[in-house]
């Protein structure tokens, strides 16, 4: 690390994330990179534990919020303290590989200004069903072994951007989930493009029970109602209307598709023997699309 001569600057927002972002931090230490970079966690937890670790951390620099914030507005206020020219956010459950820095700041050098890595699933953490669920159905599309492609969004877990660009569009907006999706889309309407790398390999811890992963599908068919559809004519909005039972189902292959087609035949194992919760949390994601239809009571304020 050369903070002397910082480029990279990774970003980690946190709320009582102790349990885990230590563990993130050791593999920000561990980096194999010739790149400077820094690291700014912007915290808002209930106590100061996460506080007391990132002390341990020198070349970490916590930003204290005495306000609980949504994960956008916290990747906000990184984003503004930031030096260096490439922004990389990263969950605070998010383990990064030791060349994930250097692999990164070399896809930024070749033209590309906002991109995802691969992200996995931190399997030797994992606990039963819901966080295969939960993981197949939210990032079926950063496996390591998928070559490098033109994506029409990213997820904030593990995303990089040009800090210029992402000032220039405005950040995050503050929602509760699918800030991401808002944001990348928002992008690609402005023609920006958007790319993925599989030489950036994160692994992401998920331990949220079953109940509360079904919910957060519900909530993501919900705001992408608002985010997504809200603003079609009223015909093409009665026509997806319409249509969303076959949305529905076209997904959910494309979920089963893009697993069966880029994980090891171990996985394609697990991949089946999950499908029918993944095939129930697309029912949820319909009927998160149908409760915006009928209700039209905007985006969720609640990530829970």
């Amino acid at each position: 690390m050369k903070p002397e001569s910082v480029v990279v600057t990774i970003i980690i927002p946190s709320y009582n994330s102790h349990e885990h972002i230590g563990t993130s931090l050791d593999a920000l230490h561990a980096q194999v990179t010739e790149f400077g970079y820094e690291v700014l966690v912007v915290d808002c937890s209930d106590t100061t534990q996460v506080s007391d670790i990132c002390s341990q951390y020198p070349f970490v620099k916590l930003l204290r919020e005495s306000e609980r914030f949504l994960p956008g507005k916290g990747r906000n206020i990184g984003a503004d303290a930031a030096t260096g020219k490439l922004l990389l956010f990263v969950d605070a459950d998010v383990i990064l590989s030791p060349t994930a820095i250097d692999a990164a700041m070399r896809f930024y050098l070749q033209g590309n200004n906002a991109f995802g890595g691969s992200l996995e699933l931190n399997e030797s953490k994992a606990k039963g069903i819901s966080p295969y669920v939960e993981h197949y159905f939210f990032n079926h599309e950063s496996h390591k072994t998928r070559p490098e492609s033109q994506r029409a969004n990213l997820s904030s877990a593990l995303m990089a951007i040009d800090r210029s660009l992402f000032l220039k569009h405005g950040g995050f907006k503050n929602i509760p989930r699918m800030q991401d999706t808002e944001l990348t889309e928002r992008l690609a309407r402005s023609e920006e493009k958007l790319a993925f790398t599989p030489s950036v390999v994160g692994l992401q811890l998920h331990d949220s029970p079953m109940s509360k992963v079904l919910k957060k599908i519900f909530i993501n068919g919900n705001n992408l109602y608002y985010i997504r559809y809200q603003g079609k004519s009223k015909t093409r909005q009665w026509v997806i209307f319409i249509l969303l039972p076959a949305i529905a189902t076209f997904k959910i292959l494309r979920i089963l598709g893009r697993h069966m087609r880029y994980q090891t035949t171990q996985q394609r194992i697990k991949t089946l023997l999950v499908s029918p919760f993944l095939i129930a949390g697309a029912a949820y994601w319909l009927a998160g699309l149908y409760k915006a239809y009928f209700t039209r009571q905007g985006i969720a304020t609640s990530r829970e």
